[in-house]
Protein backbone atom coordinates (compact mmCIF):
# COMPACT_ATOMS: atom_id res chain seq x y z
CA UNK A 1 0.00 0.00 0.00
CA UNK A 2 1.34 3.60 -0.98
CA UNK A 3 2.41 5.51 2.30
CA UNK A 4 0.69 9.30 3.09
CA UNK A 5 -2.26 8.93 0.52
CA UNK A 6 -4.29 11.11 2.48
CA UNK A 7 -2.02 13.53 2.89
CA UNK A 8 -1.14 13.55 -0.87
CA UNK A 9 -5.08 14.13 -1.16
CA UNK A 10 -5.07 16.88 0.75
CA UNK A 11 -2.18 18.53 -0.51
CA UNK A 12 -3.84 18.25 -3.94
CA UNK A 13 -6.95 19.74 -2.68
CA UNK A 14 -5.24 22.99 -1.25
CA UNK A 15 -3.25 23.23 -4.52
CA UNK A 16 -7.12 23.70 -5.97
CA UNK A 17 -8.21 25.90 -3.22
CA UNK A 18 -5.18 28.24 -4.05
CA UNK A 19 -5.64 27.84 -7.55
CA UNK A 20 -9.79 28.51 -7.48
CA UNK A 21 -9.42 31.55 -5.29
CA UNK A 22 -6.44 32.91 -7.66
CA UNK A 23 -8.81 33.08 -10.64
CA UNK A 24 -11.48 34.78 -8.24
CA UNK A 25 -9.06 37.47 -6.84
CA UNK A 26 -8.63 38.18 -10.95
CA UNK A 27 -11.74 37.49 -13.12
CA UNK A 28 -14.69 37.35 -9.50
CA UNK A 29 -16.00 34.03 -11.14
CA UNK A 30 -18.60 33.10 -8.44
CA UNK A 31 -18.12 29.04 -9.43
CA UNK A 32 -14.34 29.55 -8.24
CA UNK A 33 -16.05 30.35 -4.58
CA UNK A 34 -17.98 26.94 -5.30
CA UNK A 35 -15.33 24.95 -6.05
CA UNK A 36 -12.95 26.00 -3.09
CA UNK A 37 -15.56 25.45 -0.80
CA UNK A 38 -16.54 22.17 -1.87
CA UNK A 39 -12.42 20.99 -1.49
CA UNK A 40 -12.27 22.81 1.73
CA UNK A 41 -15.79 20.45 2.84
CA UNK A 42 -13.63 17.31 0.75
CA UNK A 43 -10.31 18.06 3.31
CA UNK A 44 -12.69 18.54 6.27
CA UNK A 45 -14.29 15.07 6.00
CA UNK A 46 -11.16 13.46 4.95
CA UNK A 47 -9.94 14.63 8.49
CA UNK A 48 -13.08 13.81 10.63
CA UNK A 49 -11.86 10.47 9.52
CA UNK A 50 -8.76 10.23 10.21
CA UNK A 51 -10.05 11.61 14.01
CA UNK A 52 -12.50 9.00 13.79
CA UNK A 53 -10.22 6.23 12.91
CA UNK A 54 -6.63 7.41 14.63
CA UNK A 55 -8.57 8.77 17.87
CA UNK A 56 -5.87 11.96 16.92
CA UNK A 57 -7.21 15.60 16.92
CA UNK A 58 -6.67 17.43 13.76
CA UNK A 59 -6.82 21.36 13.65
CA UNK A 60 -8.63 22.70 10.10
CA UNK A 61 -9.42 26.40 11.64
CA UNK A 62 -7.08 27.88 8.74
CA UNK A 63 -9.02 27.04 6.04
CA UNK A 64 -12.70 28.51 8.55
CA UNK A 65 -11.76 32.21 7.30
CA UNK A 66 -11.57 31.96 3.66
CA UNK A 67 -14.32 28.76 3.77
CA UNK A 68 -16.91 31.49 5.99
CA UNK A 69 -16.08 34.95 3.88
CA UNK A 70 -16.39 32.75 0.57
CA UNK A 71 -19.77 30.94 1.39
CA UNK A 72 -21.03 34.62 2.34
CA UNK A 73 -20.48 36.01 -1.55
CA UNK A 74 -21.50 32.61 -2.60
CA UNK A 75 -25.36 32.98 -0.78
CA UNK A 76 -25.55 36.59 -2.59
CA UNK A 77 -24.67 35.10 -5.68
CA UNK A 78 -27.42 32.49 -5.32
CA UNK A 79 -29.90 34.56 -3.96
CA UNK A 80 -29.59 36.92 -6.59
CA UNK A 81 -30.23 34.37 -9.64
CA UNK A 82 -32.71 32.94 -7.65
CA UNK A 83 -34.36 36.33 -7.40
CA UNK A 84 -33.88 36.73 -11.17
CA UNK A 85 -35.74 33.53 -12.06
CA UNK A 86 -39.59 34.76 -10.38
CA UNK A 87 -41.70 36.81 -12.44
CA UNK A 88 -42.38 40.60 -11.10
CA UNK A 89 -38.95 40.36 -8.88
CA UNK A 90 -38.17 43.17 -7.25
CA UNK A 91 -35.39 45.25 -9.23
CA UNK A 92 -34.60 46.96 -6.13
CA UNK A 93 -34.22 44.09 -3.82
CA UNK A 94 -31.64 42.75 -6.66
CA UNK A 95 -29.41 46.17 -6.47
CA UNK A 96 -29.59 45.77 -2.74
CA UNK A 97 -27.86 42.56 -3.04
CA UNK A 98 -25.51 43.46 -5.53
CA UNK A 99 -24.24 46.10 -4.01
CA UNK A 100 -24.00 44.06 -0.81
CA UNK A 101 -22.01 41.29 -2.77
CA UNK A 102 -19.14 43.91 -4.38
CA UNK A 103 -18.51 45.79 -0.95
CA UNK A 104 -18.02 41.83 0.39
CA UNK A 105 -15.93 41.11 -2.89
CA UNK A 106 -13.90 44.16 -2.45
CA UNK A 107 -13.35 42.92 1.48
CA UNK A 108 -12.70 39.65 0.33
CA UNK A 109 -9.62 40.43 -2.31
CA UNK A 110 -7.80 42.96 0.15
CA UNK A 111 -8.06 39.34 2.41
CA UNK A 112 -6.47 37.90 -0.26
CA UNK A 113 -2.61 37.58 1.23
CA UNK A 114 -4.16 36.11 4.55
CA UNK A 115 -5.77 33.18 3.05
CA UNK A 116 -3.23 32.23 1.12
CA UNK A 117 -0.96 32.58 4.24
CA UNK A 118 -3.29 30.23 6.15
CA UNK A 119 -3.42 27.71 3.50
CA UNK A 120 0.41 27.35 3.60
CA UNK A 121 0.65 27.24 7.48
CA UNK A 122 -2.30 24.46 7.11
CA UNK A 123 -0.21 22.91 4.58
CA UNK A 124 2.98 22.85 7.11
CA UNK A 125 0.63 21.72 9.53
CA UNK A 126 -1.78 19.00 7.99
CA UNK A 127 -0.02 15.60 9.17
CA UNK A 128 -2.26 12.41 8.51
CA UNK A 129 -0.95 8.82 9.59
CA UNK A 130 0.94 7.43 6.56
CA UNK A 131 -0.88 4.19 6.26
CA UNK A 132 -4.57 3.70 5.88
CA UNK A 133 -5.75 1.37 8.56
CA UNK A 134 -7.42 -2.32 7.43
CA UNK A 135 -10.67 -3.04 5.15
CA UNK A 136 -12.38 -4.36 8.26
CA UNK A 137 -11.78 -0.96 10.13
CA UNK A 138 -12.63 1.47 7.34
CA UNK A 139 -15.70 -0.94 6.85
CA UNK A 140 -16.68 -0.10 10.53
CA UNK A 141 -16.51 3.46 10.09
CA UNK A 142 -18.28 3.27 7.24
CA UNK A 143 -21.23 1.22 8.56
CA UNK A 144 -21.70 3.33 11.51
CA UNK A 145 -21.86 6.90 9.86
CA UNK A 146 -24.50 4.90 7.70
CA UNK A 147 -26.70 4.06 10.40
CA UNK A 148 -25.95 7.78 11.99
CA UNK A 149 -27.12 9.21 8.88
CA UNK A 150 -30.49 7.07 8.58
CA UNK A 151 -31.34 7.91 11.90
CA UNK A 152 -31.94 11.56 10.29
CA UNK A 153 -34.29 10.44 8.68
CA UNK A 154 -36.99 9.11 11.59
CA UNK A 155 -38.16 12.50 12.78
CA UNK A 156 -39.09 13.35 8.89
CA UNK A 157 -38.33 17.06 9.59
CA UNK A 158 -36.65 19.35 6.75
CA UNK A 159 -34.07 20.55 8.57
CA UNK A 160 -32.86 16.49 9.88
CA UNK A 161 -33.30 15.74 6.25
CA UNK A 162 -30.78 18.99 4.92
CA UNK A 163 -28.50 17.09 7.92
CA UNK A 164 -28.79 13.60 6.11
CA UNK A 165 -28.04 15.48 2.63
CA UNK A 166 -24.73 16.94 4.28
CA UNK A 167 -23.65 13.73 6.11
CA UNK A 168 -23.89 11.60 3.04
CA UNK A 169 -21.83 14.18 0.84
CA UNK A 170 -19.26 14.01 3.65
CA UNK A 171 -19.61 10.02 3.70
CA UNK A 172 -18.77 10.15 -0.42
CA UNK A 173 -16.18 12.82 -0.05
CA UNK A 174 -14.07 10.29 2.41
CA UNK A 175 -15.58 7.53 -0.38
CA UNK A 176 -14.08 9.53 -3.23
CA UNK A 177 -10.47 9.78 -1.61
CA UNK A 178 -9.80 6.03 -1.26
CA UNK A 179 -8.05 3.83 -3.35
CA UNK A 180 -10.74 2.01 -5.91
CA UNK A 181 -9.46 -1.27 -4.53
CA UNK A 182 -10.82 -0.10 -0.86
CA UNK A 183 -13.76 1.35 -2.38
CA UNK A 184 -14.22 -1.90 -3.73
CA UNK A 185 -14.78 -3.51 -0.19
CA UNK A 186 -16.88 -1.14 1.27
CA UNK A 187 -20.36 -1.81 1.01
CA UNK A 188 -21.60 1.31 -0.27
CA UNK A 189 -24.49 1.30 -3.32
CA UNK A 190 -22.72 5.05 -5.30
CA UNK A 191 -25.11 4.95 -8.09
CA UNK A 192 -28.21 4.57 -6.17
CA UNK A 193 -26.64 7.46 -3.66
CA UNK A 194 -25.93 9.78 -6.66
CA UNK A 195 -29.51 9.54 -7.58
CA UNK A 196 -30.57 10.24 -3.89
CA UNK A 197 -28.27 13.24 -3.60
CA UNK A 198 -29.83 14.89 -7.43
CA UNK A 199 -33.16 14.65 -5.81
CA UNK A 200 -31.88 15.93 -2.38
CA UNK A 201 -30.32 18.93 -4.20
CA UNK A 202 -33.47 19.75 -6.12
CA UNK A 203 -35.48 19.81 -2.91
CA UNK A 204 -32.86 21.72 -1.03
CA UNK A 205 -32.63 24.53 -3.65
CA UNK A 206 -36.41 24.61 -3.22
CA UNK A 207 -35.77 25.02 0.32
CA UNK A 208 -33.81 27.40 0.46
CA UNK A 209 -36.08 29.41 -2.25
CA UNK A 210 -38.76 29.41 0.02
CA UNK A 211 -36.80 30.44 3.58
CA UNK A 212 -34.58 33.30 1.25
CA UNK A 213 -38.08 34.64 -0.08
CA UNK A 214 -40.19 34.34 3.10
CA UNK A 215 -37.93 37.34 4.89
CA UNK A 216 -38.35 39.79 2.15
CA UNK A 217 -41.93 41.86 0.67
CA UNK A 218 -43.27 41.01 -2.80
CA UNK A 219 -45.82 41.97 -4.88
CA UNK A 220 -48.71 39.60 -4.99
CA UNK A 221 -48.20 37.54 -7.90
CA UNK A 222 -44.65 37.07 -6.19
CA UNK A 223 -46.95 35.36 -3.50
CA UNK A 224 -48.67 33.77 -5.35
CA UNK A 225 -45.57 31.91 -7.02
CA UNK A 226 -43.71 31.72 -3.55
CA UNK A 227 -47.29 29.60 -2.72
CA UNK A 228 -46.52 27.26 -5.41
CA UNK A 229 -43.09 26.44 -4.87
CA UNK A 230 -44.05 25.62 -1.12
CA UNK A 231 -46.40 22.83 -2.75
CA UNK A 232 -43.52 21.75 -4.95
CA UNK A 233 -41.49 21.64 -2.03
CA UNK A 234 -43.63 19.74 -0.52
CA UNK A 235 -44.16 17.05 -2.94
CA UNK A 236 -40.55 16.89 -2.80
CA UNK A 237 -40.03 16.45 0.36
CA UNK A 238 -43.05 13.53 0.77
CA UNK A 239 -41.60 11.78 -2.27
CA UNK A 240 -37.81 11.93 -1.02
CA UNK A 241 -38.85 10.12 2.43
CA UNK A 242 -40.80 7.95 0.52
CA UNK A 243 -38.33 6.86 -1.48
CA UNK A 244 -35.57 7.11 1.14
CA UNK A 245 -37.54 5.01 3.63
CA UNK A 246 -36.91 1.86 0.66
CA UNK A 247 -33.92 2.54 -0.20
CA UNK A 248 -31.55 3.38 3.06
CA UNK A 249 -27.83 3.73 1.88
Amino acid sequence: MKKNLLNHYVINLLKFIEQNLSIFIKDKKPECLHHLRVDIKKIKAVISFSENIYKEKYNTTNLKPLFVKAGEIREIHLDIHLLGLFPHHSGKLIEQLKKKKNILTLQFIKCDSKYVRLIKKFRKNVCLPEMLPNNKIINKYFEKEKQKANKKLKNKEREELHRYRAKIKKLMYVYDALPKRIQKEIELNKAQINKQQVKLGDWHDTYSAIKFLSHEHFSLETVEYVQKLKDKEKRQFNALLRNLANNHI
